[in-house]
């Protein structure tokens, strides 16, 4: 007897006369493809490429934490002390011990006797209703009184408010945080929607404009020690992103800016400019940027580009130092 049904040919259940359609569907669709058309799909694959490799993180935190750290005078004991004071991040409320431990990555027992010291301390509040920790009243004077003797806030903001409100777009200025970018004064454009960063909000140094800036600027060693860490945390990911930050850095060489498009969020494109401090002290960055739909790779490379790097230069020679 004569079996008259198709033969499946592949365990996706596709026949052979259909895997024939497909294949001459493909090479119809790729015969009519002209250079630039190939050009312009080779660009977006990588692109989707570096996005999803910048969501995909392969370790935490931890193994960054402590990468410049040891030798016999480090304190052990103050260390995941501070490590448990930066697990609380802008905008998250209060946090238990077991997130704690998460975020940490230390041992549950540690945190509850950490986090015990602290709130006697007063450098946490404790909620006994709900057993949850909050940041105290010690940890809150001395972040306003870090804020205060930071005499590039008063000198950049009003120029960062300037550049926002005529391009309608966000700024941010901050510092790096291990593998994050802390931002420590942020301005926005009145009508700007889909990008607010307060003060405090952190971001990915790897896949950020603002970071990569940063990176551009600091000393072989650190930014060797720095890209060591960030190569641990990405892993397979590690020489796509390396591939963006080495064109960023030299882009920062020879026009003062970088440029990010969709790297940290898909939906969102900055440029990023490196600030130093006199007497080669702490380096900053500065940020602006928005929505996809509002800032294209033209504005970015031909407009904000300059203009950020020109209000970061500004801002290095109001502080006495030289330009970047």
């Amino acid at each position: 007897m004569v079996d008259d049904k198709p033969r499946r040919s592949a365990p996706g259940g596709r026949t052979a006369a259909g895997k024939h359609k497909a294949g001459d569907a493909r090479a119809t669709k790729l015969v009519g493809r002209t250079p630039a058309t190939e050009e312009r799909a080779k660009k977006k694959s990588a692109r989707l490429l570096l996005q999803r490799a910048s969501r995909r993180p392969r370790a935490s935190e931890k193994g960054e934490v402590a990468e410049d750290a040891g030798g016999r005078l480090f304190v052990t004991a103050l260390a995941r002390g501070l490590e448990v004071l930066s697990a609380f991040r802008a905008g998250d409320g209060a946090l238990g011990n077991l997130e704690l431990a998460r975020r940490t990555e230390l041992p549950k027992p540690t945190i509850s006797r950490i986090t015990h010291t602290l709130t006697q301390l007063g450098y946490l509040s404790y909620n006994s209703r709900l057993g949850t920790y909050e940041l105290g009243g010690r940890t809150l004077t001395l972040s306003y009184a870090a804020l205060a003797n930071l005499d590039i806030r008063r000198v950049a903001r009003p120029i960062m408010q300037s550049l926002a409100e005529t391009h309608n777009l966000h700024i941010a200025l901050a510092v790096r945080d291990k593998l994050m970018m802390l931002n420590v004064e942020t301005c926005e454009g009145h009508g700007l929607v889909g990008l607010r960063l307060a003060p405090g909000s952190r971001v990915p140094i790897a896949v950020t404009a603002i970071g990569k800036a940063y990176l551009a600027t600091v000393s072989d060693d650190e930014r060797n020690r720095i890209l060591d860490a960030i190569r641990k945390q990405y892993g397979d990911d590690w020489p796509l992103i390396k591939r963006s930050i080495e064109t960023s850095i030299l882009d920062v060489e020879q026009r003062g800016f970088c440029v990010s498009t969709g790297e940290w969020r898909k939906d969102i494109n900055a440029v990023g400019a490196p600030i130093a401090t006199p007497g080669g002290g702490a380096i900053y960055a500065l940020s602006f940027g928005g929505p996809a739909y509002l800032v294209s790779q033209d504005q970015l490379e031909h407009e904000f580009g300059p203009a950020l790097a020109a209000a970061a230069n500004t801002i290095s020679t109001s502080l006495g130092s030289p330009r970047i």
